[in-house]
């Protein structure tokens, strides 16, 4: 896979909100990598870390920070995310949460309670570096960031899954909607005026974002969630891209 972009969006001096970051995680060397990721985008925050639950709650105690980032795997919580929540909210009720989820511990019913519980983000433990400091702006700026593979387990689903857009970049929609056409990567680059490698990346980010393995998967994922209506078919059909049926 070639490597990410740069994020030219984001820079030191649009996240210096007081308390710092804390992260949470039993293994030091991970704590150390998630410290390192931080710090290219988030350097003007204080960077304190802890690797159980009694340390994170006394740190949260002593001096709250503006957003903490944990895991599953503290030694002391048994995989009982949902309680530590409860915990941290006893003890600020306004603390911005995100979690790293393993995958064992992200069930159903474990985000469905983590969500109601308000947490501000949820991704996996493997989450790459670009994903990690997405979901830390956004949290960090008030918002809310869920991986995609989430959205089947948020509540209320009455109330419509987050658009495309909020998943995939505008680019990535051009070129998922022709990959729902079968178009190949050499037809989509010359249709969109880019590399093949820069395809591919594109198709190799959706199917991260969407926990999806194929292609077929990727569509019929896209089609279920109604997410191919999104695509700016107009600039594809207008530069000359045949329409399949």
């Amino acid at each position: 896979m070639p490597p990410a972009p740069p994020s030219s969006e984001l820079t030191t001096a649009d996240f210096c909100a007081p308390g710092g970051i804390l992260v949470a995680d039993a293994e030091p060397l991970f704590r150390s990598g998630l410290r390192y990721v931080l710090n290219q985008t988030f350097a003007a925050h204080a960077l304190r870390e802890a690797g159980t639950a009694a340390e994170l709650m006394a740190l949260v105690s002593r001096q709250p920070p503006a957003l903490v980032v944990l895991t599953t795997n503290l030694p002391d919580t048994a995989g009982e995310l949902p309680q530590l929540l409860t915990d941290l909210r006893a003890a600020q009720p306004q603390l911005a949460i995100l979690a790293l989820l393993e995958p064992a511990a992200a069930t159903e019913l474990t985000i469905l309670r983590l969500v109601r519980q308000r947490i501000s983000g949820l991704l996996p433990r493997a989450a790459t570096p670009s994903e990690v400091s997405e979901a830390v702006a956004a949290v960090l700026q008030g918002g809310q960031h869920y991986a995609a593979w989430t959205f089947p387990c948020l509540p209320d689903p009455a109330s419509g899954l987050p658009p495309a857009p909020a998943i995939f970049t505008p680019r990535q929609l051009e070129v998922l909607r022709l990959v729902a056409d079968d178009h190949s990567n050499e037809d989509i680059a010359e249709y969109l005026g880019m590399s093949v490698r820069t395809v591919e990346y594109h198709r190799s980010q959706m199917l991260h974002k969407t926990g999806t393995r194929t292609t077929l998967a990727l569509v019929l994922f896209a089609r279920r969630r109604g997410w191919l209506c999104f695509a700016p078919v107009e600039a594809t059909e207008s530069a000359g891209v045949p329409r399949r049926s």
